[in-house]
């Protein structure tokens, strides 16, 4: 079966858990998700069965938003609850959050990668070198954040804050960095990611919710793909295109794009060059 899932993860689960537990209620083994969430963290978790997979790193590729509670003052191997505290200090008394700040935030072009990631450094994961206790200079990575606001002021030596960003932003990083404009360290102590481009995790539902009534909580293709322009065959080029042949357009050049049939029916992804559609994705069995 070819679907798409949005669930609604919850604390204290990985990632990982959410697809083992989705494959036991499914009753399907090819399940895979975009966009990791550590266990500590909660929210949108885009999920895809069967040659769906293949589709996910379109969703990856989105922005994301997220919403995150600070702790100032504190500092941790991984940049949250889970990892030890590394460093300790008392912010100042009375410290609020500048005006500046957004300006400071939105004008970010890159931020260290942590050094608990799945990042592969020297042919390594970065956090399998660092649970050996291997230090290595981390590369930076390019980063845009297209909003940002504070949602509440500093209280108990916490805050926290909403932002809009590129594919492979860590927030945890950029957690530490706002900590720094502030004068102190800090760490990331709730993480619930809210969107994936303009899917909101209000339409996702828990795992639990999930096993009560599988058959209602799918997504059509065209909802994860909605981002991507789209063609749609009629049922000659139908036929064909479902056997990779490529077909002649009028259609400008376009590097991805949804295909659909004249139902409906979501066929797969193309791209068009030089008068000509090239099937670079094709679904197969997509009628069940």
């Amino acid at each position: 079966m070819n679907a798409f899932y949005l669930i609604d993860k919850e604390a204290g689960s990985s990632s990982f858990k959410v697809i083992s537990a989705l494959r036991k209620i499914l009753g399907i083994r090819k399940i895979g998700h975009s966009g990791t969430l550590d266990p500590f963290a909660t929210g949108l978790l885009i999920c895809a069965t069967g040659q769906y997979t293949r589709l996910l790193q379109y969703a990856e590729a989105q922005d994301k938003v997220y919403e995150a509670e600070v702790l100032l003052g504190r500092k941790s191997s991984t940049g949250d609850p889970e990892g030890e505290i590394v460093e300790e200090t008392d912010p100042v008394e009375g410290l609020k959050i500048p005006s500046c700040l957004k300006d400071k935030v939105l004008a970010l072009t890159e931020l260290p990668i942590p050094s608990y990631s799945a990042v592969k450094i020297g042919g390594k994961r970065a956090y399998s070198l660092a649970r050996q206790g291997i230090k290595v200079d981390m590369p930076v990575r390019e980063v845009r954040i297209w909003d940002f606001e504070v949602l509440s002021g500093i209280q108990n030596k916490r805050f926290v804050y909403r932002a809009k960003v590129s594919k492979g932003t860590y927030i945890r990083a950029l957690s530490e960095y706002i900590a720094g404009e502030l004068g102190t360290v800090g760490m990331t102590t709730r993480l619930r990611r809210t969107a994936i481009a303009d899917i909101s995790v209000a339409e996702a539902c828990t795992v639990q919710e999930l096993a009560d009534d599988p058959q209602t909580k799918v997504i059509d293709a065209a909802r994860i793909l909605s981002h991507l322009p789209s063609i749609e065959l009629d049922q000659a080029q139908t036929a064909r295109f479902s056997h990779g042949m490529r077909l002649p357009t009028e259609l400008s050049d376009t590097a991805d794009m949804a295909v659909y049939s004249a139902a409906g029916l979501f066929l797969g992804i193309a791209k068009i060059a030089a008068g000509v559609i090239s099937p670079q994705l094709v679904i197969d069995g997509d009628l069940q």
